[in-house]
């Protein structure tokens, strides 16, 4: 039985942790596991769940083998999954839109991010609790630093140059445009 098949059952897990680690108590399997015993009975008892670090953290311990994306899936919702793949995406057409520059400076991307993209930062032009979106014709690639003073200044020459660039976008991708 492989990880991914036995991960329904944690209180087994669990038991078969403490016999590996010559564990006598659940105190001290918590404690081995930076949780409180609490969190373990309620775990066996099954009141809570794992999160999924504690699940590699137990699965690692274990020795057992389990692909990081798979595990993923069991523990983070795929509506969550997909908006995180929107996003990445929004954030791409929007660095590629602003031609890997700071849309307010206009200085180049400070450096490349882990994504291997230029490291710019996405800012919402109008908030959400404005009735802004997250989608290209409301989001400007800012380096950190003028995305900082974007967040403090609202009411600046820097916030009055974003919204006239998003009012921009927004009447091209009415228009059916896509930059």
């Amino acid at each position: 039985m492989d990880a991914m098949e036995t991960l329904h059952n944690w209180p087994e897990l669990l038991d078969e942790l403490k016999n590996k680690e010559s564990i006598s108590s659940d105190s001290k399997l918590a404690a081995l596991l930076g949780v409180t015993r609490g969190y373990i009975c309620a775990v066996r008892k099954e009141r809570k769940g794992i999160s999924l670090d504690l699940a590699k953290k137990i699965l690692s311990r274990l020795g057992k083998t389990f692909e990081v994306e798979a595990i993923e899936t069991l523990f983070i919702p795929q509506k969550v999954r997909r908006h995180r793949e929107n996003i990445a995406v929004i954030r791409r057409q929007v660095i590629w839109r602003a031609n890997e520059h700071c849309q307010l400076c206009g200085k180049e991307a400070p450096f490349i991010g882990p994504d291997g993209l230029p490291y710019l930062e996405l800012h919402r032009v109008v908030p959400v609790n404005e009735g802004g979106r997250d989608d290209v014709s409301n989001l400007v690639a800012l380096c950190p630093n003028c995305h900082k003073l974007a967040e403090i200044c609202h009411d600046s020459e820097c916030h009055e140059k974003l919204k006239k660039l998003v009012s921009k976008y927004t009447e091209v991708y009415a228009a059916g445009i896509h930059l």
